[in-house]
């Protein structure tokens, strides 16, 4: 994959390999924005029809996200122009998930979507696939404006938004229960529910249990297509109701959906369902003589969530969204922060973190990019290499090129980088190693020095390598040569831990620099699920960014 250019907008820069062109576009109301890329079909295989993928919510969110780029790649190559793109209040998208009338956006902008995807492309025809709660919404939508849709592709679907909402807050529940470091977890002070990470407000709740797929009275589709990925309450019922209704469904059962309850760096993709998916749609969606499709398209002119700029930066490229400072706080001495990925989880971060912090942290001043390391996200393997490594042999020089990014763009010779896990050991190492870095915000490192996590996690005792006892020691030398430290931890967990355990006086040592902090969260876990600890991380490394870079110390917005 080679960029178009240097260093532009990706809106207006493709992103071309084997796997075709994708463009970063943006659509919807100014202030309810979504975030999606446009995948380009193949030359030579035009269709008359494209496909809007409708994402799933939560954790589904966040281990699909890989599944549903390979699957948009795979239909664009055979000819189906694609538009996959975050729900209003997730991913990328603008919205908070606090606000009312999410659900009615949702299905609403299913819609939008489609439309979107007809004027980039030209196509008449629009089919849409979502697996789970994207599923759900998909039909309903489909119902909602019957004739509208002409294909459904339902992955595994939800038969009501209720049976979704009863799962998803047991499986936080039994979460709390079994993960000892949860047992101090502060209960939610909001009306709603947590489900994994996210927060469901209560007119979510229950706007969500207003949809029955089986109370459905309109025909939502000319045919469709129902993927079992095991044990989909309600199945046969569905595939009846869809029958009654000339939906002509058609099934195929693909039992074992590992990659959902998987660990993203571990999960593999699965490849039965996503040529299943593009087998049925090449069947029902013959090739045509020629469609406005067949051409590549300039995506219209419209605004981003927060005045955003998803660009391409590098030599590989590499892909982030740039968040810029606010302009009435903006100040060229401001370091710009670098954000990098938590694991393989895409530049949103878990649980959206990364989104709300940046969001955040501009409107202090600061411009911030959320990278995407090379073969994570929408950014390729480095040559050579394969994607979905946690630490990419490439990470460092991809971490390097972010901060040239902005040395080209503002001039900026000081950087903040910041990270969760993996990206917490990103921001130890460039910390130590990179006279560039002013501050580095540490979060729950997994390794801090050993960049493998196939030998850290196939160690029985202890991570190898005569590096790690180094960490505190090194930690000093940054405190002490004028890096700003700021180091976050759930307490226990692992990366931390090991230190403590096996250098407990040196650890100590360190805390006693002042350009040195650590602050461990109790009632949390590795990647801070519970909400409460979110919005403590969240508040914790903004007052520390404030009162180090504002003029009056500030009071954060």
């Amino acid at each position: 994959m080679v960029a178009c250019g240097r260093m532009e907008s990706a809106q207006s820069v493709g992103l071309i390999g084997p796997a075709g062109v994708k463009r970063a576009v943006s659509f919807g109301p100014n202030g309810r924005e979504l975030h999606g890329f446009f995948h380009e079909p193949a030359a030579g295989r035009a269709r008359d029809v494209g496909v809007v993928l409708c994402n799933p919510l939560g954790t589904d969110l966040t281990r699909s996200d890989r599944a549903y780029r390979h699957l948009a790649e795979r239909l664009a190559a055979a000819g189906f122009p694609v538009l996959r793109y975050d729900m209003l209040a997730t991913g990328d998208s603008a919205g908070d998930e606090r606000e009312p009338g999410l659900v009615r956006a949702w299905l609403d902008d299913i819609g939008r979507a489609g439309d979107e995807l007809k004027a980039l492309s030209g196509v008449t025809k629009i089919v849409l696939c979502g697996l789970r709660l994207g599923a759900t919404l998909a039909m309903a939508h489909a119902a909602e404006r019957s004739g509208s849709v002409d294909g459904l592709v339902l992955w595994s679907p939800c038969v009501s938004g209720k049976a979704f909402v009863s799962e998803a807050v047991k499986l936080h529940k039994l979460y709390l229960r079994i993960e000892p470091q949860l047992a101090g977890a502060l209960p939610l002070q909001e009306d709603g529910e947590e489900a994994l990470g996210v927060f469901l407000a209560r007119t979510t709740v229950d706007d969500l249990g207003k949809i029955d797929l089986l109370a459905i009275e309109k025909s939502p589709a000319t045919r469709t297509l129902v993927i079992d990925g095991g044990g989909v309450a309600g199945r046969d019922a569905l595939l009846a109701r869809l029958g009654e209704l000339g939906s002509a469904p058609e099934l195929r059962v693909h039992p074992g959906h590992r990659f959902l309850i998987t660990i993203s760096h571990r999960a593999a993709l699965p490849e039965d369902i996503l040529e299943a998916i593009v087998a049925w749609m090449d069947r029902s969606y013959p090739p045509v003589a020629a469609v406005g499709g067949g051409q590549p398209a300039v995506p219209r002119a419209s605004t981003t969530p927060f005045g955003e700029i998803p660009i391409v930066f590098g030599d590989r490229p590499l892909y982030g969204i740039l968040t810029p400072a606010h302009p009435e706080r903006a100040s060229p001495d401001r370091p710009p922060i670098v954000l990098t990925n938590a694991g393989c989880v895409n530049r949103s971060g878990p649980h959206r973190q990364y989104v709300r912090m940046a969001r955040r942290w501009a409107a202090l001043g600061f411009d911030v990019l959320r990278v995407d390391l090379s073969g994570i996200g929408d950014s390729p393997a480095a040559p050579g290499t394969v994607e979905n490594v946690t630490y990419p042999p490439s990470g460092l020089d991809d971490l390097d090129q972010a901060m040239k990014f902005f040395e080209r763009r503002s001039g900026a010779k000081r950087f903040i980088v910041a990270g969760l896990c993996s990206g917490g050991d990103y921001a130890f190492q460039l910390g130590s190693l990179d006279a560039r870095v002013a501050t580095a915000v540490i979060m729950n490192p997994r390794t801090f020095c050993m960049l493998d996590l196939q030998a850290v996690e196939s160690a029985s005792a202890e991570p190898p390598g005569p590096t790690v006892n180094s960490v505190p020691s090194t930690l000093g030398a940054m405190a002490s040569g004028g890096v700003d430290t700021l180091l976050i931890v759930s307490v226990k967990d692992p990366g931390i831990a090991y230190v403590d355990t096996h250098f407990p006086d040196d650890i100590k040592r360190v805390a006693d620099l002042p350009a040195f902090r650590r602050i461990d969260v109790v009632g949390t876990d590795h990647t801070f699920t519970p909400v409460f600890s979110q919005v403590k991380v969240e508040e914790l490394v903004t007052r520390h960014l404030a009162a180090r870079y504002l003029p009056d110390g500030g009071a954060p917005p």
